[in-house]
């Protein structure tokens, strides 16, 4: 019961991190020693956070995609992991179709109960309230308790034979389209940061990029490391600087 409470609360604190200072504690290479230290097995929650972090390294929000959410997964599956004995692949099993599941309680959250409470705080706003004002920035993350701390507790407390059973009870026509509509979403959120694109002459960087991912299926580490590279040559050629110049 304790150990369900804290690793419940340590979730609840990661969401929050993640919507405010972000420290990066919601990371699961951090969520999954914590979870292992609580449950006293810190190894397998060392090898479970970092197999998860591996799993979702490129997972970001874009615009407004809404991605698997990788903290839910990481706690659950360490706890699952711990539970069988250290097995990393019953959390490799489950961290998938966890995060998909943290994926739909994160779109049902910012898409009506945080936007509920950002029309509330308008209305204080007009009104000059500024304690309303306060409760209304302060009170959405509050319900992460809600949205992640109860799911966690419950599915750390009651162990991976209940759990399990329901995540595979989602129908796959559900699953499927959430899944399309997350892609939808994500073009729709990447489109409006290249809109934010207004230099042209940087568009080359951009079909470059595009280029290495889908035709060559080169993965995001090396797009980015390519993208640094490109960043540097690019200022040093345009910087105007003759000894930058001399150097290249």
């Amino acid at each position: 019961m304790i150990e369900s409470i804290l690793i419940a609360l340590w979730v609840t604190w990661g969401l929050i991190d993640e919507q405010t200072i972000q420290i990066q504690t919601t990371r699961p290479i951090i969520t999954g020693p914590i979870v292992g230290l609580i449950l006293g097995d810190v190894t397998t929650g060392l090898i479970v956070g970092a197999t998860v972090e591996l799993m979702f390294l490129a997972v970001v929000f874009v615009g407004t995609a809404v991605p698997p959410d990788p903290t839910l997964a990481a706690a659950i599956a360490t706890a699952f992991a711990v539970f069988a004995g250290g097995e990393a692949e019953v959390a490799i099993a489950s961290a998938v179709p966890i995060a998909l599941i943290g994926q739909v309680i994160t779109t049902v959250q910012y898409s009506f109960v945080n936007v509920a409470f950002m029309h509330f705080g308008e209305k204080f706003a007009r009104n000059g309230n500024n304690k309303g004002m306060f409760l209304a920035n302060v009170l959405p993350l509050g319900m992460n308790l809600i949205f992640y701390g109860l799911p966690t507790f419950l599915a750390v407390y009651y162990g991976a034979d209940y759990v399990m059973p329901l995540i595979e009870a989602i129908p796959e026509t559900l699953v499927d389209g959430m899944a399309v509509g997350g892609g939808m979403i994500g073009a729709v959120g990447f489109a409006l940061l290249l809109s934010t694109l207004q230099i042209k002459k940087l568009w080359p960087y951009f079909v470059i990029g595009f280029f290495l991912s889908s035709y060559l299926g080169i993965n995001s580490l090396g797009v980015g490391i390519m993208g640094i590279t490109l960043a540097f040559l690019h200022y040093a050629l345009t910087s105007g600087s003759t000894s930058v110049r001399e150097d290249i």
